[in-house]
Formats: structure tokens, sequence, C-alpha cells
């Protein structure tokens, strides 16, 4: 039976990996369109471990569309048997079409990067599906952004300086790294009620005594909203804040709306995908 799920992309967060799971092979998919597969007699040591054991980047074997209830599929490694490549894309294909996308969320189990003032959650850092995948892998205490060149986050304050200041992106860094202390440290949570807990629901600290790192953390999930929507069990006051800011990147929210587990302001959303679609219409014809 195929284990359908879902699970965030961690260090830096880039979105939700959904998952179809044969067990001796894994579909990956950042967009529940595009998947690689990989086996597990390809994988290593450090692949096997950590963040690129769901990196849909890495170990490729097959290469799958899935859209409109039809499937292409392209074998990668050439060592790779053609009668059980086939019947492996469609076992997947067969899965994953049955299914309703995103999947359900089971990565409950937690690694944060930790308040130095009072060890309260400040940045998650990694997350399993399974317990025994907390014994493979802890990452160093240290939170990190996406990279300036993949994720620019406009800074309104900046923008008529003449003198340079570093991305948006690496303050907030140097913010986070300056709450976590001295001596920075992580722990382990198991959060299966993930609607009534206390957790920072944009996967880091949400409230800062220090105002230009609260403006700074404000910037960058305004930025980051398109991705952070995939999020499951967001309450409903964040969900619709990150709708409002989502709604400014028409395509990456074009890109993002079929993972969204939920949307409250619908009417928000589908403006900014109308104006995405007219985007893309005139690009392709310019």
């Amino acid at each position: 039976m195929t284990r359908l799920y879902s699970k965030r992309l961690l260090l830096p967060f880039v979105g939700v990996v959904q998952v179809a799971d044969l067990g001796w092979a894994r579909a990956l998919s950042l967009n529940g369109i595009n998947w690689i597969v990989r086996y597990q007699q390809h994988e290593n040591d450090q692949t096997r471990k950590g963040r690129l054991n769901y990196d849909p980047r890495v170990n490729v074997a097959l290469l799958l569309n899935i859209e409109k209830d039809e499937m292409n599929y392209r074998a990668v490694r050439t060592d790779l048997d053609p009668e059980r490549s086939e019947i492996d894309s469609q076992r997947i294909f067969e899965s994953i079409k049955s299914a309703h996308i995103p999947f359900e969320a089971a990565d409950h189990y937690e690694y944060w990067l930790l308040d130095g003032k009072d060890d309260s959650p400040l940045a998650l850092l990694h997350t399993c599906v399974d317990e025994s995948e907390t014994k493979l892998h802890t990452p160093p205490p240290k939170w990190l952004p996406i990279s300036a060149a993949e994720l620019h986050v406009p800074d309104p304050d900046v923008q008529d300086q003449t003198f340079y200041q570093p991305p948006v992106n690496y303050r907030l860094q140097q913010h986070i790294e300056t709450q976590a202390g001295n001596k920075p440290r992580g722990a382990w949570f198991k959060r299966t009620n993930t609607d009534s807990d206390n957790y920072p629901a944009c996967l880091i600290k949400e409230r800062y005594d220090d105002a230009e790192c609260q403006r700074l953390c404000d910037l960058y999930q305004e930025r980051l909203a398109p991705r952070l929507l995939m999020l499951a069990s967001l309450p409903i006051k964040v969900r619709q804040r990150l709708e409002n800011a989502a709604s400014q990147y028409a395509i990456e929210v074009d890109n993002f709306y079929h993972l969204y587990p939920e949307v409250i302001n619908d009417s928000v959303l589908t403006v900014a995908r109308v104006e995405a679609r007219l985007r893309k219409t005139t690009e392709k014809y310019e």
C-alpha cells in the first residue's frame, strides 16, 4: 500500500513536500504536478539523514509529470529495470490520482531552536515523520532563511539610502542568532494537536521586544506568505493575514494555490490568480 503524506522542507523552509511512499521507492513533489522518484538502493548515509532525505533534487531515478489525470514519466538512471520503472510509475500515478492533494501532514516530530531568554520555541529547524528519525539527524542550533538570491524581500526603509544594507533575510538571521543567545541550543518536541498549542504558527517567533527585529520578521513573513499558506493548521487570523500578504505575489499564489489545505478569503486569492494568468498569457505572446 502506498503511504501518502506531506512534510515541511526546512533549513531553510522552502515549502511543503508531497510524498508517495512505496517503501522501496519514494515519490516527492513541491508542487503536486512534477514528481521525482528515488529508490532506497540508491541512498547513502548523507541522503538517509536530515533534510536531503526529502529533498527532490538529489538521487533522482525517475521523473513523473502528473496533471489532469494523465501521466508522463522518464527514467533518469540508466541502471533501472524498464519494466520495474513502468510498474512503479503506474502504481504511484494510481495512488496520487485517487487521492486529494495536499496530503495530510505527518511530520509531527519537530526540532526547535530555543529562545536564549526563556527556552521557548524560537525557530523550527527540522521535522521528522517517524520517531526513529530523530536519532539519525540533529541539525546545528542555527536558523537559516531562504537566500536573498532566491527570495528578495523588499525593505521600504532602505530604498532611498545610499549606503549598503544587507538583505532583510540576513539581518533577520542575525537577530534570531542574538535572540538564541551565546550558547544556542535546540530540543525535540512531538506535536499532535497543533490547533491549541503556543508554538509559532509561521515557523519562527512572531513577537519581539526589539523593534527592528520585529520589523524584519514581519517583512520576511509577508514575502514568504505564498509558501507559508501551504502549512496545515494555521490559525484563522494568521491565515487571513498571510492571504492578504500573499496576494501581492500573484505568480507564486497561482503556482502554490492547489497545495493550500484551507482558504479563508478565496476572493482575495482569486484576484491574484487571475492576475497571474493574465501575466503568463502576456509573457507568452511577447
